[in-house]
């Protein structure tokens, strides 16, 4: 296992894999031998898209690295080009973002971004490559309109994310599917310097590629926030380690910022009609008040069970460092390029 492990890091090192080193700082975790071969890499993923309730979807990701920098364990935080700027208001959290040597930023579509996966793509199925090409670098170069789904003047996309914390995000989500738009789509992330892109409900292991970029590694996917009740990090995170049988592996844990403090989302409401989400589309303009039709906020007792969880589960790994490595996606990309070996 020793041997393959680190040709596969070689590898990659040597053939690049788009992983230039500009987009790898230095790596917050250091790797040894035993740990490459024997451990779970368990990465802490943030998804921000609560555009409804901005207040605390900002005090949400200030808490997160409090307490992440508190147990000194790296987390993933992933902005969508709404949130981005909001966040841009908030000059302290931006700061933050930037700096906190926990956390690694990287970019995420919602709605109402028109190639999200199953949402409006008409327009863009029936474009040449070279009208597709520019119409997504355009989406991905000025803010989306909530309201009706088109750019805007304001400058916004992944290169707004990009510019606000100083560095390209390190991966991107793509429209899901085969096809001409995420092929498109992985070229013009790539080109803005993104690194790795993401796949659902796959596995993925260090060095698989999809479209020209890095996957995302991932042997297990464990939604933290689904349980209802109380529940215990170990009891958690046991039973779905007895899914992956070989290691290393790289188990991702999953939290979005309104799950700390609402039950659905807002965009189930505002884009979809009531009950048929991924069937029935709304049409532009979009009323962005029917978010209070999916979006419920949860109790003090039920958002401290959140809470609480979330720290049990931090503790928990960093207490098991025999068991688990920490790490975001800087430290990812550092793996893909061959640091450490």
């Amino acid at each position: 296992m020793r041997s393959r492990f680190s040709f596969l890091l070689l590898t990659v090192a040597l053939l690049g894999f788009g992983c230039g080193p500009e987009a790898a700082p230095a790596p917050t975790v250091a790797v040894t031998p035993q740990e490459m071969t024997e451990t779970i890499y368990t990465s802490f993923v943030i998804n921000v898209h609560d555009f409804s309730q901005p207040e605390k979807s900002i005090a949400t990701i200030n808490r997160i690295i409090d307490l992440h920098e508190k147990y000194q364990v790296p987390v993933d935080i992933y902005l969508t080009d709404a949130m981005a700027r909001i966040f841009d208001d908030d000059k302290a959290l931006i700061e933050r973002l930037k700096t906190s040597p926990v956390v690694a930023i990287s970019y995420h579509l919602r709605q109402p971004t028109p190639y999200y996966s199953g949402f409006h793509q008409e327009e863009f199925k029936a474009m040449d490559s070279n009208e597709l090409l520019a119409a997504l670098r355009e989406y991905e170069t000025h803010a989306v309109d909530l309201v009706t789904g088109k750019t805007t003047s304001e400058h916004g996309g992944y290169e707004h994310v990009k510019e606000l914390i100083g560095y390209p995000p390190y991966v991107v989500s793509q429209a899901a599917g085969p096809g001409v738009i995420p092929e498109a789509l992985a070229q013009v992330y790539k080109e803005m310097g993104a690194v790795c892109s993401l796949k659902h409900g796959v596995v993925s292991k260090l060095g698989d590629m999809s479209n020209g970029l890095c996957l995302r590694p991932e042997d297990v996917e464990v939604k933290v926030y689904n349980p209802t009740g109380v529940i215990s990090a170990e009891d958690m995170i046991s039973r779905h380690l007895a899914e992956v049988s070989t290691r290393p592996a790289f188990m991702n844990l999953k939290w979005h910022d309104n799950n700390f403090y609402s039950s659905g989302t807002n965009w189930a409401g505002i884009y979809y009609e009531p009950g048929q989400k991924g069937d029935a589309l709304r049409d532009p303009p979009y009323d962005l008040s029917l978010w209070t039709t999916s979006e419920t906020n949860k109790s003090e007792a039920e958002q401290n069970i959140q809470w609480d969880r979330y720290e049990d589960v931090l503790n928990y790994v960093k207490s098991h460092p025999e068991t688990f490595t920490a790490i975001n996606a800087r430290d990812v990309i550092n793996l893909l390029a061959g640091i450490n070996q």
